[in-house]
């Protein structure tokens, strides 16, 4: 299933953050297996998600699927995911 192209207005426009986790430093923490990230991205409620990085080390993304995060700052999870959006067409290039 695809979305319609949807327009990212700016950088920032998605943020991830591990629930529970202790305060990150610049980069953000390092994520590990049965981590639990929130996603969410500006204006597009409709992707916003929480899911746990399973054994594998992977996450599942809403129209995007698998994407590996364990071993990924929080950042490198957060630009991924954008390029991955971009890439498939789901967001406009911010």
């Amino acid at each position: 299933m695809r979305k319609a192209l949807l327009p990212a207005t700016c950088l920032g426009v998605l943020a991830v953050g591990a629930i529970g986790a202790p305060p990150a430093l610049a980069g953000g923490r390092v994520l590990t297996t049965s981590d639990v990230v929130s996603i969410r991205i500006v204006d597009e409620p409709d992707l916003d998600t929480t899911t746990r990085v399973e054994p594998d080390g992977t996450i599942e993304f809403p129209y995007v699927g698998r994407i590996r995060a364990a071993g990924l700052t929080e950042d490198e999870l957060e630009r991924t995911i954008e390029r991955r959006l971009v890439e498939l067409k789901i967001l406009a290039n911010p």
